[in-house]
């Protein structure tokens, strides 16, 4: 019997199963041979075709078969073939590709044959049946995109997202095809719960050693920009404290007479230093001050996430703990104004506002192979956004990893030695006296940074055990 679908494509003809009978026979004009239904299933044929009518090799296949065969109008011809030790539906398969025929199983059972040309043409003006499929594992829109293809050139699919439905309109072959093609992939889907551990740690050292000098003359010139000065301010030789105190950043310059006052890194000062030390030296009306800044830190931030999501099997999952920074667009492109009159005034920008993701993000795409092992697609991601030093806007700094790993049920893969280190050093000082051997310490301002980032990631996979009926 045929079995109870059948789908008739161009120039293929289905497989027939039924009953063979072993022959060794040549069939030509001379009539068919008879069949025996003693035999078994997969008995294999020997025959041979010489010059034999078309219908002659039907009648001759359903001898053989059992079965009701009925060739059409545009089935005519001779057929040569020698068939040796096949299974009579293999044979008439064979037969009927080669000479763009196909066959099908009406609904009374009986076999009909035809020529390709033929069904394509009765196809064409054939009327189309519609059908109803209303997946429960599967997305309606994923089925749309998967039935497309499958569909002739009259025939469409809707999809209604609401109700979850698909509706096919098309030939009734086309319509047994896609209820076919519903029913083996709307399944249950497996789950994997995904355990995920996200470190990330930055370390900062940062050693600073800093000589400031302020030189004053408390009769002359003075630079008060270390510290307040004093000086004589009605000349009668006393300065009285506090009405001829000059305040910091007032400087006092002595028109008249020798004088000398000086500066050494008075605006590069060592900040918030951890030590500080002070020192006067006075030399007649001559005043130097020294301030020794020191500084040593270090800074060690842990930030540690540990997401868990469960997700469907090759569906993606993503977790995102953090903030969206939003960030000015000017489009400096804008078109002209147009004024009254029709004269061309200046273009205005037009300004938009983007949003960025920052923080930890996390993107997880497993799929279950047949030994039960999981192939994980990951992406993990640590991002922030600084000011930028001019008026740009933002710098966003990244720390990301992306990877495919083949990995067992419940099996920890680690992804590490993402380490970035920056490191700095600067100098500055007196020219000359900063570059003297030893000495040269007393005469600049020293700093050396230290900034490492390090990113781990540990990710469990585990596939979730089908619920019990």
């Amino acid at each position: 019997m045929f079995p109870p679908r059948i789908t008739v494509w161009l120039l293929v003809s289905v497989g027939l199963l039924g009953y063979g009978l072993p022959v060794s026979r040549a069939v030509g004009q001379e009539n068919p041979p008879k069949a025996s239904t003693e035999e078994g299933p997969d008995d294999p044929i020997s025959v041979i075709f010489t010059n034999a009518p078309i219908q002659d090799v039907l009648f001759a296949f359903a001898e053989f078969s059992n079965h009701s065969f009925v060739a059409g109008r545009e089935v005519v011809g001779t057929i040569s073939a020698e068939i040796r030790g096949q299974p009579w539906d293999t044979a008439l398969r064979t037969i009927l590709r080669a000479h763009g025929l196909v066959a099908r199983e009406l609904e009374t059972g009986i076999i009909l044959v035809e020529s390709a040309r033929g069904l394509l043409d009765n196809e064409a003006i054939a009327p189309l049946e519609a059908r109803a499929f209303n997946p429960t594992y599967v997305d309606v829109g994923e089925l749309q995109q998967l039935v497309g293809p499958l569909l002739t050139e009259r025939g469409q699919a809707s999809a209604g997202p609401r109700t979850n439905t698909l509706v096919v309109t098309d030939l009734p072959r086309i319509l047994e095809t896609v209820e076919g093609l519903v029913e083996s992939i709307d399944v249950p889907v497996q789950q994997v719960d995904i355990s995920a551990k996200i470190i990330f740690i930055n370390r900062t050292a940062l050693d600073a050693f800093g000589i400031t000098y302020d030189l004053k003359d408390v009769g002359g010139n003075q630079l008060n920009i270390l510290t307040p000065g004093a000086a004589d301010l009605d000349g009668d030789g006393i300065i009285s404290l506090p009405d001829e105190q000059v305040p910091r950043g007032t400087d006092v310059i002595s028109l008249g007479g020798n004088s000398l006052a000086a500066l050494g890194n008075a605006t590069d000062r060592i900040s918030n230093p951890t030590l500080s030390l002070l020192s006067s030296l006075v030399i007649g009306r001559t005043t130097l001050i020294g301030f020794i800044d020191v500084l040593e830190s270090a800074q060690l931030t842990d930030v540690e996430a540990k997401p868990s999501v469960r997700v469907m099997d090759s569906r993606t999952a993503r977790v995102v703990v953090g903030e969206e920074t939003p960030v000015r667009v000017l489009d400096a492109g804008a078109q002209l104004q147009m004024g009254s009159g029709g004269e061309a005034r200046g273009a205005f920008p037009v300004a938009t506002v983007d949003y960025k993701e920052t923080g930890v993000i996390l993107e997880v795409a497993p799929r279950i192979t047949p030994n039960g092992h999981i192939l994980l697609n990951l992406s993990a991601e640590r991002s922030s956004a600084d000011l930028a030093p001019s008026d740009v806007g933002f710098v966003f700094r990244r720390q990301k990893a992306e990877s495919e790993v083949l990995v067992k049920d419940g099996e920890t893969v680690v992804i590490g030695g993402l380490t970035v280190t920056e490191s700095a050093e600067l100098k500055s000082g007196i020219p000359l006296l900063m570059d003297i051997p030893l000495l040269g310490r007393l005469f600049r301002t020293h700093r050396e940074s230290s900034v490492q980032r390090d990113l781990l990631i540990m990710v469990t996979p585990t596939i979730v055990a089908p619920a019990s009926p």
